[in-house]
């Protein structure tokens, strides 16, 4: 459960993205390491490599980056790119957007002090949620 805090402010963009952990596992099987590389922050690696199945955690993170970039309504390419989102999980466990200098930047540019974000996962997909808020 969020901290009332969290809740103030405005809503200054919203998206949601649904991936098959399929293709992302498809992904990482062919294209291994340079896909990893590209696509997840080294904190995002590292997370995911104590799993004894990562891909679950890797596509609900590829979400996120989607649901990120539609938030802010550019998607991803010239001004935000798949690194600029790192999910990293707080101490409590839930999951938190940090934003490289490209991201924060994009972030100050819209207004927004903030990125709220939820995940989940099924046995064959992958969801993310993510709010920019003022």
């Amino acid at each position: 459960m969020l901290p009332p805090e969290s809740l103030s402010g405005r809503v200054l963009g919203v998206g949601i993205d649904l991936v098959e952990i399929s293709r992302i596992r498809g992904s990482g099987e062919r294209h291994g390491d340079r896909f990893l590389e590209k696509v997840f922050s080294d904190a995002e690696r590292a997370a995911m490599s104590g799993r004894a199945d990562p891909w679950p955690g890797y596509a609900a993170r590829f979400a996120a980056k989607e649901a990120v970039s539609k938030a802010f309504g550019t998607g991803i390419g010239a001004e935000l790119d798949w690194r600029s989102v790192s999910v990293v999980t707080d101490s409590a466990g839930a999951p938190r957007v940090e934003l490289d200098a490209k991201g924060a930047e994009l972030l100050r540019a819209r207004g927004a002090s903030r990125i709220l974000i939820s995940l989940t996962h099924t046995g064959s997909l992958a969801q993310a949620c993510a709010v920019l808020v003022s």
